[in-house]
């Protein structure tokens, strides 16, 4: 399993009450099962959740959290970025 998190900047078609689970400082639910994450070079990850905290009443933004299904899937995503590197050097050597 692998878990990603960042800023989020959401579409015109994003609704905070329909779509985030937390809002501000409470958590209204998961909404992620209505969603899907699609990344520009890549299929469609193999995401087990979506999860997103709306804090921009208190302009703090939007977060999202993808949880993946299966670790391949995170690491053919993410192996070349330098934190996952760094704290995956054994995969560096291809062992």
């Amino acid at each position: 399993m692998g878990v990603a998190s960042g800023p989020f900047s959401p579409s015109e078609h994003y609704n905070r009450d329909a779509h985030a689970n937390m809002i501000e400082e409470e958590y209204v639910g998961d909404r992620g099962q209505s969603l899907a994450a699609i990344l520009v070079q890549h299929n469609m990850p193999a995401v087990a959740s979506i999860a997103i905290e709306d804090w921009s009443a208190s302009n703090l933004g939007v977060q999202l959290t993808l949880f993946f299904k299966d670790g391949e899937t995170f690491a053919a995503l993410f192996a070349k970025h330098p934190d996952y590197r760094a704290y995956y050097p054994h995969l560096d050597s291809g062992s």
